[in-house]
């Protein structure tokens, strides 16, 4: 009974080291994991995304410097899954220097269906997959929300930016 005595202190001490890890952990897990949330509608704007052709839209970082058509910011590495809906996806990777934000970016299958993006800074290397099927988007993943497949073999996909101009091109196989 004496050792029992000796050993609950440091039992208490363990799960209270325990509990505040794993609370840590998970609050840096969320917000590593945050949803990807539209900016807030502007003047002229709809939904926080810059109305093409209009000189009146919020100042957003990156658009200032975004940097001729001819230099590429922004590849689309792939189209994985094509015709499944529920496994079919584009993957986009950030090509060119610095951070880019996507708000307001289209992307388009060829045969009329397009995905304006929400608020999205996507880092120097980094990448972004978009699914066609609904979801929760989040900083990585990003959801059309189709109930049906948008690509197709032989589709050009192509990626415009916020003022109309063409950025990226993928034929999917």
């Amino acid at each position: 009974m004496r050792s029992w005595k000796r050993i609950i202190p440091f039992l208490i001490l363990n799960i209270i080291i325990s509990a505040a890890t794993t609370l840590t952990v998970l609050l840096l897990w969320d917000r590593s994991l945050r949803p990807v949330q539209p900016l807030p509608v502007s003047v002229g704007g709809t939904g926080g995304i810059p109305p093409a052709g209009n000189s009146i839209h919020p100042a957003l970082p990156g658009d200032a410097t975004l940097p001729p058509a001819d230099e590429p910011v922004i590849l689309i590495e792939t189209v994985i899954g094509a015709g499944d809906l529920q496994n079919e996806a584009v993957l986009l990777r950030r090509v060119g220097e610095g951070e880019l934000l996507l708000t307001g970016w289209k992307i388009s299958n060829g045969r009329g269906a397009e995905y304006v993006f929400p608020y999205l800074l996507l880092n120097k290397g980094g990448a972004v997959r978009l699914y066609s099927r609904a979801g929760n988007n989040t900083v990585m993943e990003l959801f059309w929300g189709s109930n049906q497949a948008v690509f197709r073999s032989g589709d050009l996909v192509s990626l415009y930016d916020w003022q109309g101009g063409l950025r990226a091109t993928y034929n999917v196989p």
